[in-house]
């Protein structure tokens, strides 16, 4: 128990007498019990939403990974998250980071799971929460992260422990940190910008060229603003509308 002594006694270990055993006393034994983070949140991306709920097209035609996409530039993410096969009604991989402040230098903890096409976000197991091992219950900004939507951050912190209460980014822009920092989808309903294919934070006529140098290409690509599995001429039209937008989720 932390702050306490305790006495080890290794019978194998004899005094040059034969008599008795060695003691081993006083040894102070630092312990920190982690009670890990479950995050409970619920986002839409703008691309695949179709009324309440979002395609799972990707999935469908076979194109999710099978590992997590997040391990190049810029998000950089070591973590080894992958499946043998993707769970039903899965959208695409997300990475999720918590803080304890709002600047990027107060991160805590990241992880990678599944947004599910009613805009839960889950483990690699397609239906418990996303798991934080490591970081211990207390007050967090939610960080949520897309390969080719515009970042949001919760706009305040929020108390995440095993049972955490559910942070729904969906119902209301107020719920992102910023101004304006989601696009509305329909009457009160709210998601992350699409567009910004070459991921650098802001959707701009940079973002054009993704499409343009990528179209008829298919796959799980980057250029595939619509997340439909082929890069063609619709995928521009988010670009056009999201243009000049970008991600407030402080640096």
């Amino acid at each position: 128990y932390a702050g306490q002594s305790a006495i080890y006694e290794y019978p194998w270990l004899k005094n040059t007498n034969g008599i008795g055993a060695i003691l081993f006393e006083d040894f102070p034994i630092q312990t920190q019990i982690i009670t890990p983070v479950k995050v409970n949140t619920k986002i839409f991306l703008q691309a695949p939403f179709v009324t309440n709920s979002m395609n799972t097209s990707l999935r469908n035609l076979g194109y999710l990974p099978l590992s997590q996409p997040y391990n190049v530039t810029p998000w950089n993410y070591s973590g080894n998250e992958s499946v043998a096969s993707i769970p039903p009604g899965i959208v695409d991989w997300v990475l999720v980071e918590l803080r304890s402040g709002t600047a990027a230098s107060t991160l805590v903890g990241r992880r990678v799971g599944f947004v599910k096409n009613d805009g839960t976000i889950v483990d690699i197991d397609g239906s418990s929460l996303l798991n934080f091992p490591l970081v211990n219950s207390g007050n967090y900004y939610i960080v949520i992260k897309h390969r080719n939507h515009a970042a949001v951050m919760s706009k305040n912190s929020s108390p995440l422990n095993a049972t955490s209460s559910l942070y729904d980014f969906t119902n209301s822009l107020d719920k992102a940190y910023g101004i304006n920092a989601m696009v509305v989808l329909s009457p009160g309903m709210f998601g992350l910008y699409a567009g910004d294919g070459d991921t650098n934070g802001a959707i701009s006529v940079l973002d054009y060229g993704t499409v343009a140098n990528n179209l008829f290409l298919s796959g799980y690509r980057l250029g595939d603003i619509n997340m439909d599995g082929t890069i063609n001429v619709l995928d521009y039209s988010f670009v056009a509308a999201n243009i000049f937008r970008s991600s407030q989720v402080p640096n």
